[in-house]
Parts: structure tokens; sequence; C-alpha cells
């Protein structure tokens, strides 16, 4: 049975069930063309309702993630074998930092995997779950802490 890595485990995680069109690819350069839309629609909607703004705020430190998921992932991969992922030179070079940033990035990076990976096991229900709980988490705070604004609002 080959070992599982943590980056397998890790990729399981965000990814539990197959697509649903394997057919139909959405090339990377739409899929965030299509991200920048909904974030200007987010947008748009946190500043008719700034109850939004706790879970604006979620989102921003879960996207700001991403860049150092991704070096710690390909750091990994890259380890296995050198043509699954670009080495941390390259990601350095990519994004413009010393090797040295990317090498604290991949720190970061392994962090929120770990943890990630250490809340699947303790709950074990999927990411998905834990980010809705998180939204709503969010919600609720958002509504204590704007009881003011919301009886001003309603009021005009």
């Amino acid at each position: 049975m080959p070992t599982t890595t943590v980056t397998d485990r890790f990729l399981a995680l965000l990814r539990p069930r197959p697509p649903r069109n394997p057919d139909r690819v959405t090339e990377d350069h739409d899929y965030v063309a299509m991200m920048y839309r909904q974030i200007r629609a987010l947008e748009a909607r946190a500043i008719g309702d700034p109850a939004l703004l706790t879970q604006v705020v979620a989102l921003a430190q879960r996207l700001a993630e991403v860049p150092n998921v991704v070096i710690a992932t390909s750091a990994e991969r890259y380890a296995l074998d050198p043509a699954l992922s670009p080495s941390m030179a390259e990601c350095a070079r990519l994004l413009g930092i010393t090797k040295q940033s990317a090498s604290e990035r991949r720190a970061r990076g392994e962090a929120v995997i770990t943890a990630r990976l250490a809340a699947a096991d303790a709950v074990r229900f999927s990411e998905a779950a834990r980010e809705r709980a998180a939204m709503t988490e969010a919600s609720e705070h958002a509504v204590t802490s704007l009881a003011e604004y919301r009886a001003r609002h309603s009021a005009a």
C-alpha cells in the first residue's frame, strides 16, 4: 500500500468529490475572472449590509493563506518528484520574493495545513462544513455588534 503524504491527505480534504462534468473544462484564467466578479459583487453587498464585514474579513484571511499553502504543497511535491511542482526558488521568483521569504511562507503554509487536517480528524466533517460554521459565527457576531446600526438603519 503506498504511503499517504500530508499533501495527499490535504488535497483529499479540499476536493472530496470528482468533478461533476469532466468534459467541461474551466480554464484557470476564466476561473480567476469569475472570482474577481464575485469579489466585486461581495464588495457591493458589504457596502449595502455592513454586517457582512466579519465574513469578508474571514474570507480575506482564508484567501491570504492560499499562497502559503500552495508553496508548502509545492515544496512537498517537489521533494517527491521535481516534475510535480516548482521548486522553492521558482516559487520565490514567481512571486518576486527571496527564497528565504518563500521558506517562511512554506512554514506558515505547513502550519495551516496541519491545523486544517487536525480539525478534519477531530470533527470528521468536511472543510466546507467548517467554513459554513465560521460564516455563521461571523454573521451572528455582526448581528450583535451592529444592533445600534440596525436600529438607526431601520428607523431611517
